[in-house]
């Protein structure tokens, strides 16, 4: 019987050998048989350029790997997940482990077994290679927190029989979840930040509403006006243009920043360009692990540049035409901050699915629906058109925003 191939790492050159160029992805070269559809939907492309291309692939055979007593076992937090490896650093530097194949089998439901934050027991391995920080991660501990979504189904998800999709753990162990809109270019979309602040609540985080790109939104009037002017299509939705066409769009956005100010929410206006609210960020970050989410283009990356000068990541523009912002963050990466805390970048998303999320729990993550609830007629009541509804009530009765009722039928049909 042919012997299985290793899995691969990438670890540092030595110095007596030279880099090679790399042929293709990495971690799609090793995977076959049943690993290949159990990694297919966390596979993350990478591309020739950083660190890891500065490395070397050395082979680590997780499933043959020796066994380690566990005693002797480091214990690391993940700070970057590429693929089937994983960054891990134990405090007093970074290694480069795969997983114990029966930990990625355990968890076969969910889109990786480990992700950014997990805290992770590793045997060392690199006895084994040269003295390499190469290891191997053989438990996970339970988590605090987790930030989640679901995968829609899909080809792979149908191949391993797991219906309705899929749980993507986007980071694990933060304490908060800035949620970072921005008010112009994209354009603010407030259901999304309503589907953030329940995923943040049902992960167990408090959430921070960031509203970036405040210097652009007088711009951003401007240019509707000047839309509407030329007949073009404006990027706003007739419901922000009152009867003489001129735009509301400023008072769209004050209206919605009071609203989850009003619910108790932290709120910020930013700007990475001007430098408006990014002290204020600074320290809501302050001694805290706390993860930057939100749609792509909105300016976590430039955020996080703000409020730390020396990260130096990459940042991208938003296209003209659909107002969709390019993917510069290709994977969630923990960042330790100067000031103190840590900082989870994710990348940015079009659209965010909740996860585990029951129906009849749904009214939960809406605060302002839960002094009303024990006066429903009905102890089961779904707030859609039963009689005697009283959150239905509220509504009619200017209590709860219209706008956020929308928001909650909408999740209950999706969820």
């Amino acid at each position: 019987m042919a012997k299985k191939s290793g899995r691969k790492v990438r670890v540092d050159f030595r110095k007596n050998r030279q880099a090679r160029a790399r042929g293709e992805n990495l971690t799609r070269r090793f995977r076959v048989g049943d690993d290949a559809a159990m990694d297919a939907s966390s596979h993350e492309s990478m591309g020739a350029k950083g660190e890891l291309s500065r490395r070397r692939t050395i082979i680590v055979d997780d499933q043959n790997a020796p066994l380690i007593d566990e005693s002797l076992w480091k214990r690391g937090t993940i700070t970057e997940v590429h693929g089937a490896v994983c960054s891990v650093d134990d405090g007093g530097g970074v290694w480069m482990c795969t997983i114990r194949r029966v930990l990625r089998t355990m968890l076969i439901e969910e889109r990786g077994p480990v992700t950014v934050g997990d805290g992770v027991w590793f045997a060392d391995l690199s006895g084994c290679h040269d003295g390499q920080h190469v290891g191997v991660i053989e438990r996970v501990e339970p988590r605090r927190s987790l930030l989640s979504r679901r995968v829609r189904a899909g080809h792979d998800t149908a191949r391993l029989g797991i219906a309705g999709g899929r749980q993507h753990v986007i980071a694990a162990n933060a304490d908060q979840l800035v949620i970072v809109a921005s008010v112009a270019q994209p354009r603010l979309k407030p259901h999304l930040i309503d589907r953030y602040v329940v995923a943040a609540l049902r992960g167990g985080l408090r959430p921070i509403i960031c509203f970036n790109k405040a210097d652009l939104l007088s711009g951003f009037e401007e240019e509707l006006r000047r839309e509407r002017d030329r007949n073009v299509v404006p990027a706003i939705t007739d419901e922000l243009l009152d009867e003489e066409g001129e735009s509301t769009y400023l008072d769209h956005v004050i209206e919605i920043v009071a609203e989850f100010q009003s619910l108790g929410y932290q709120c910020l206006v930013t700007s990475a360009t001007t430098g408006t609210g990014v002290e204020m960020l600074r320290e809501a970050l302050r001694g805290h692990i706390s993860a930057l989410s939100g749609q792509s283009g909105v300016g976590k990356s430039s955020l996080a540049n703000a409020v730390e000068p020396g990260l130096g990541l990459v940042v991208g523009d938003v296209s003209d035409g659909n107002e969709k912002g390019k993917h510069t963050t290709t994977r969630a990466r923990l960042l330790r901050l100067e000031t103190g805390g840590f900082i989870v970048d994710t990348p940015g998303v079009r659209g965010f699915d909740l996860w585990d999320v029951d129906p009849g729990q749904l009214e939960a993550f809406f605060e302002e629906f839960v002094p009303y609830v024990p006066r429903c007629r009905f102890n089961d009541c779904l707030h859609r058109d039963e009689d005697g509804c009283a959150v239905r009530a509220a509504v009619d009765e200017g209590n709860i925003s219209p706008r956020r009722y929308v928001s909650y039928l909408k999740m209950f049909e999706e969820v």
